[in-house]
């Protein structure tokens, strides 16, 4: 057969028509070229050689798709959402805020080699990024520095170590001062002995005896004034024992409670007050009162110590050879004459008496 029997288009090689696709006749074989001499076409039907105008062969249809079963449940996990693309504002991998990171290389696995497992599993470390690659601010990391709060611990240890050595040099003023007052009379105010820096003084807890006493009179404000042999010792410099007239060769006597052993004693030597009265007048009574000038202090074993006296109103101390004694005598050697003015009064004063020691 030369010829197709769908479309009469010279048949060739194969076993399908070039021009309409259909099957050539299988009785003839494969590449068996026919025994009919086939001409060529006329030059009006050459066109039907192009394979361009072959018909074209559709697939099978599909076919159609059985409707779902009304019966199956739905599904109980709803399906994830779509995925989400990273924003502007979030963190995305290899970059952060101080800038894109140095790439890191991936660690290396070791090839599996045929053998016992080991025992325990190697990890590759991971990689170490140098300090220079992490892209740090220098300015930033200097401001975080300086905001430490050490520095403001030191400064506050600063200030605390300053107010306390601002204290501590007051408080050791006001406790010289408390001392220097109760050295210059001889004890504290409310009678109990004060230290010294030999001793104590034991004047405080002493009594006093005098051979003669003045009467108490008024001072220049009305008030009411006595002179005791016991203000000798009451460690106010205000209030004095005092005699009419000159006393020298007097002999005060002093008894202490136990028997001490005395390194110092002294006395302020007359009436250490000033007054001012309703016309603002000021009465001196030390310079206007007589004042001792000479003592001799004697003591239970016959010790004496003989003491000059300034015209001051501080205690005047005297030194003592370490005597022991229980009493103490002070003989009055020599007494000046009164002052002038308006102060002056014809009266032997004194106002302290200090002993110190150290009771045995």
């Amino acid at each position: 057969m030369s010829s197709c029997t769908s479309c009469g288009h010279q048949l060739g090689v194969g076993r399908f028509c070039t021009n309409c696709g259909a099957p050539v006749d299988p009785s003839t074989p494969d590449g068996t070229p026919v025994s009919t001499p086939v001409a060529p076409p006329p030059a009006a039907e050459e066109w039907r050689t192009d394979t361009a105008e072959r018909r074209l062969l559709r697939p099978p249809p599909t076919p159609p798709t059985p409707p779902a079963d009304p019966r199956t449940p739905p599904a109980a996990v709803a399906p994830p959402p779509p995925p989400r693309y990273p924003l502007y504002a979030d963190e995305v991998a290899g970059y952060s805020s101080y800038g894109p990171l140095a790439p890191t290389t991936a660690p290396t696995v070791a090839p599996t080699v045929a053998g016992p497992a080991p025992a325990a599993e190697q990890l590759a470390p991971e990689p170490v990024i140098p300090e220079d690659d992490l892209g740090y601010d220098e300015e930033y990391v200097y401001d975080e520095e300086r905001r430490s709060p050490v520095l403001w611990i030191l400064v506050a240890a600063m200030v605390l170590v300053l107010v306390g050595a601002g204290w501590w040099f007051l408080v050791r003023d006001d406790d010289a001062g408390r001392a220097a007052d109760q050295g210059s009379t001889g004890q504290s105010a409310d009678g109990t002995p004060t230290a010294a820096d030999d001793g104590v003084d034991v004047a405080g807890r002493a009594s006093a005896r005098a051979p003669s006493t003045a009467e108490p009179n008024e001072d220049v404000n009305g008030d009411q004034v006595s002179y005791d042999a016991s203000n000798m010792l009451d460690g106010v410099p205000d209030t004095a024992w005092r005699t009419a007239g000159d006393a020298a060769g007097m002999s005060l006597t002093f008894t202490l409670r136990e028997p001490t052993e005395l390194h110092r004693v002294g006395l302020i030597n007359g009436y250490a007050k000033t007054s001012t009265d309703g016309k603002n007048r000021t009465f001196d009574w030390y310079l206007g009162n007589r004042r001792v000038i000479a003592v001799v202090w004697v003591f239970d074993d016959g010790t004496k110590v003989r003491q000059q006296l300034s015209e001051t109103r501080e205690l005047q101390m005297t030194d003592v050879d370490d005597v022991i004694t229980g009493t103490v005598v002070l003989k009055l050697v020599k007494v000046s004459e009164p002052g002038d003015g308006a102060a002056s009064r014809d009266f032997t004063a004194v106002s302290e008496v200090s002993l110190v020691g150290e009771p045995t």
